[in-house]
């Protein structure tokens, strides 16, 4: 849909608090939005990542929860078969499974033991200072998570083993055009991963993957899996803009810059590692740019000038010329009038709320500007009230859920499921007579809906503003605007597919993902839930719920990166070697399937 060019965004929220989600996603590396080493500004989220959502409930069970299933296992050192002391075992049900997370250590011997399981479908990873953090069946950290286990009532697993390998590292020393050694300087691992449906550069998914420069400008990423990486270094001018800045924005600075000296991502050099190999000389120049400035002013929507807020100038995640993200902050004078300094050639998002914003009742505003070395002056945003969603959650019968409304939890989510998260809504309130509220939405929005309720299998299955289901497809809000009378349906009905996957001599494939997928090439969307992966257990069975469709397909394939099956490219690639289904309201199916070799 259109939209004038000048749009509030409630996204400054969002930038604050999706800190503690985006941590709880990378465990065993710096995580977007968390302080990194070197008192680095937080990070913008990583593209195509999930919406903010809030803080994950304790769900330590309570005696009624514990089980009786026990997982043992050993942890050692892939290169020199030595058991690993100390190595951070943790067991997270999956599968709509029972709800928490178990963990352990390795004692002196590698061995670790974790009782009181309750019976259900679970993933193991195994983490520890210096190595890679790997889950139970991976075979490539940088591929997609390994084989879950299958745990029944009183049940002993054993031989749960793990061989971790040694992180590799990356070091070197960041110089300006003089050969002078610069400190300071943000210094990433990056890869290129299928994130929010299409292949982008991410920081590299280690405890180490990030550093800043010392006085003689050296750095050192460390804990590196297997894999190539791009090495970027980005030298923040300026964290902070004081008001009392008279001066031209314009000036001297370095342009974000990839080894071994460039500022494109298709001039650069992959820098290969291998488990425990220590790369050192990957040392390069900085490119000097003119850096420019936004300056501008802020109104309300009454026409006077925003007096209490606040501005944060974000890159474009879809911009990679900015290379690792940064954000800069600045103050707004009592006449509305900002001001940025120190940006490199590329888009930003100039994000501004007011004081009240936090609460849902003040002013948000964001407006896009494109900085090539030179002043950007008179850009005039304009703040305004968002729109408001609000509606009722009911079952699939009409009725009132049979649990707590605290025990759903509901995200606004962009319209457009490509958009970052850094496109933020509030998360809508849940009243205890299941009526909802959301605030704060000036652009087409979808809703999210996930539910904590022990061994009751509940999802959403419809969310109707008339004929437009929300769960897939966007609504317009603007601002002022009031969508009301949006229902969102819960269901019990399992609509599931399952069956065994086999090779070609009919032995059981545990080490392959299943990826479920509509014949409707228009559903191949990021965050569409038409599209689904899944692993096979330990036995070779695989079972996956499913929205009801009328033409699905389903592949069995090998070494499918992190997200690649989102990718509409693998996607199209996998249509002549996928098996074509239909699944109706509440069916479940069995389809026994074979492994694929998608080209």
């Amino acid at each position: 849909m259109g939209r004038a060019p000048l749009r509030a965004l409630p996204v400054f929220v969002a930038l604050l608090t999706s800190a503690a989600a985006a941590a709880q996603q990378q465990p065993a590396s710096p995580a977007p939005g968390m302080p990194v080493p070197g008192g680095a500004a937080p990070q913008m989220p990583t593209p195509g990542a999930p919406t903010p959502q809030m803080p994950a409930r304790d769900r330590r069970p309570t005696d009624a929860e514990r089980g009786t299933a026990i997982l043992r296992g050993v942890v050692m050192a892939a290169d020199s078969g030595t058991p690993l002391r100390r190595a951070q075992v943790r067991v997270m049900a999956s599968g709509g499974g029972p709800a928490g997370v178990h963990l352990t250590q390795t004692d002196a011997q590698g061995r670790y033991e974790v009782n009181e399981l309750p019976a259900g479908r679970y993933t193991i990873s195994v983490s520890r200072s210096g190595y890679v953090t790997t889950q139970f069946g991976q075979r490539n950290p940088n591929q997609m998570s390994g084989t879950p286990v299958e745990l029944a009532n009183g049940q002993l697993l054993e031989k749960i083993n793990f061989a971790l390998q040694r992180g590799g590292a990356i070091s070197g020393r960041i110089v300006d055009d003089l050969g002078e050694p610069v400190a300071g300087v943000q210094v990433m691992a990056q890869r290129f991963a299928y994130m929010g449906g299409t292949r982008r550069l991410v920081q590299a998914g280690a405890e180490g993957g990030m550093d800043r420069t010392d006085d003689l400008g050296q750095f050192r990423l460390f804990g590196l899996p297997p894999g190539e990486y791009y090495v970027s270094a980005t030298l923040r001018s300026f964290d902070f803009v004081q008001m009392n800045t008279t001066s031209s924005g314009v000036s001297d600075g370095f342009a974000p810059t990839y080894f071994p000296g460039t500022g494109s991502v298709g001039e650069a050099r992959r820098v290969a590692v291998r488990a425990g190999q220590d790369l050192t000389n990957i040392s390069f120049a900085l490119i000097p740019a003119r850096l420019g400035r936004i300056a501008g002013r802020v109104t309300t929507s009454g026409g006077e000038p925003l007096t209490s807020g606040m501005l944060m100038v974000t890159p474009r995640n879809d911009d990679l010329s900015i290379g690792a993200p940064n954000v800069t902050t600045a103050q707004i004078r009592p006449d509305g009038a900002f001001q940025t300094a120190g940006l490199a050639p590329g888009t930003y998002s100039v994000n501004v709320q007011d004081r009240n914003a936090m609460n849902g009742t003040g002013e948000v505003g964001r407006v896009d500007v494109r900085v090539d070395g030179e002043d950007v002056n008179d850009v005039f945003i304009v703040t305004g009230r968002g729109g408001v969603i609000r509606g009722r959650i009911v079952t699939d019968e009409g009725s009132v859920p049979p649990f707590k409304p605290g025990q759903v939890r509901m995200f606004l989510a962009p319209g457009d499921p490509s958009r970052s998260t850094g496109f933020g809504f509030r998360p809508p309130t849940i009243k205890d007579d299941w009526t909802f509220e959301g605030s704060g939405i000036v652009d087409a929005v979808r809703i999210n809906v996930s539910m904590d309720v022990q061994g009751g299998g509940w999802v959403a299955r419809h969310a109707w503003s008339g004929n437009v289901d929300l769960l897939d497809t966007g609504v317009d809000v603007g601002q002022g605007q009031i969508l009301e009378d949006v229902e969102v349906v819960i269901t019990q009905k399992r609509t599931e597919l399952s069956g065994q996957i086999a090779d070609d001599r009919g032995r059981p494939v545990t080490d392959a993902w299943v990826v479920v997928f509509p014949d409707d090439k228009d559903r191949w969307t990021f965050g569409s839930r038409y599209l689904r992966p899944t692993r096979p257990d330990t036995n070779g069975k695989y079972t996956v719920r499913l929205t009801p469709y009328d033409r699905y397909r389903v592949v069995v394939v090998r070494g499918l990166e992190d997200g690649q099956w989102s990718d509409p490219e693998f996607l199209g690639r996998a249509l002549e070697y996928a098996t074509t289904f239909a699944l109706g309201e509440g069916e479940t199916r069995v389809l026994n399937l074979r492994l694929a070799d998608v080209k």
